[in-house]
């Protein structure tokens, strides 16, 4: 049974998001450069180490402490239903591969559903110091200022992230595309972990885009893209379905993560 109470405003939430990630950004940079990992047996892509599920329990616990009513979404612990309408969405590394190669180009996400609406999320950068925070109807931010994205541009001065994992058959498809882009745009970049959305949203990158997401690689971002200016979506350019988002957590999403004016361009050139 859903609660009828009201949720606190949303800027508590930035406040509150804003703290969280720092303290996860900490853990991240405790760990050392090279760590072990684990690869998951779902997924040969995918891997996971001790930092992920030390961040993902600190994430969890501190969630609960301020907000114990709500339901929660953890890429390596799991779910835990609640009885209010907002669910927490974490991804305690996105990047780990990067991560525990000692790449700077991972990121940890917290993003908040209302009813299966995004409404707020925050991303860190530990390895860049940059915090990123957005709530619907209160921008988005990085480090305190207002990331605010202008339309405009020629898509052959541009540089797009294009990310992949190997998944037969669509890595073929993923190979046109990507030389689609490639053939319209000045160049494509991969770190194929959150810091290509990010530079989405201060404006570096024209678009960010990976065919195989989970709803923990997307609540986040969307807010952020979204409040900044940009557009977020689906690759076919639907947006995104997280209602019900507790049985949501198997469920493959594309994402395309853009700048103003490019959306209709990137969705047309993917489609030929």
């Amino acid at each position: 049974m859903t609660s009828t109470a009201s949720r606190p405003p949303l800027q508590e939430y930035l406040t509150f998001l804003e703290s969280l990630l720092r303290e996860a950004a900490e853990i991240a940079l405790s760990f050392p450069r090279g760590l072990a990992f684990r690869i998951k047996d779902a997924d040969p892509n995918q891997v996971v180490t001790d930092a992920d599920l030390a961040i993902g329990q600190k994430l969890k616990s501190r969630i609960h402490e301020r907000f114990p009513h709500d339901s929660k979404i953890d890429e390596e612990w799991g779910t835990v239903r609640g009885t209010s309408a907002i669910t927490w969405v974490i991804d305690p590394i996105d990047g780990t591969s990067n991560f525990a190669a000692g790449s700077p180009l991972f990121g940890i996400m917290v993003g908040i559903l209302e009813h299966g609406r995004p409404v707020a999320g925050g991303v860190s950068l530990p390895a860049l110091s940059e915090t990123y925070v957005a709530a619907v109807g209160h921008g988005a931010y990085v480090n305190g200022n207002e990331l605010e994205l202008k339309a405009g541009g020629d898509m052959a001065e541009q540089l797009v992230a294009y990310g992949m994992d190997f998944h037969p058959p669509e890595t073929e498809l993923d190979y046109r595309t990507m030389a689609s882009i490639a053939s319209r745009c000045r160049g494509i970049r991969m770190s194929n972990s959150i810091f290509d959305c990010m530079m989405v949203a201060k404006g570096v990158y024209a678009a960010s885009m990976h065919r195989r997401n989970r709803i923990w690689d997307c609540v986040a971002p969307h807010v952020i893209i979204q409040e900044a200016g940009g557009t977020f979506s689906t690759m076919e350019g639907d947006v995104p379905d997280y209602r019900n988002p507790l049985t949501k957590v198997t469920q493959v999403y594309s994402m395309l993560a853009c700048a103003p004016d490019f959306h209709r361009t990137v969705i047309d050139i993917t489609r030929t």
